[in-house]
């Protein structure tokens, strides 16, 4: 279970930051959750941003690039899809 100190402290460090990154082209999220490591979920919590499509740490432009950690906070940058309403 994650530490419920641990949740506030991300919650607050993402909120800082997050109109700004979902501002940016190709996000489709960001959010407070439980880090995957290996595949394997873990009880660590840390900031996740889901986008459309990475990009070789070469190919990110000047001062676009995510931080590995937002405050001490882990962040982890993922692929996804846009969810589709069912109708």
């Amino acid at each position: 279970m994650a530490d419920p100190d641990h949740v506030k402290t991300a919650t607050e460090a993402l909120d800082s930051v997050r109109r700004d990154w979902m501002s940016r082209q190709g996000v489709i999220s960001v959010e407070v959750a439980r880090r995957w490591i290996d595949g394997v979920p873990t009880d660590e919590v840390g900031i996740r941003i889901t986008v459309e499509k990475k990009l070789p740490p070469d190919d990110v432009p000047a001062g676009e690039a995510f931080p590995e950690d937002l405050q001490g906070v882990p962040v982890d940058l993922v692929e996804g899809t846009t969810p589709v309403p069912e109708s």
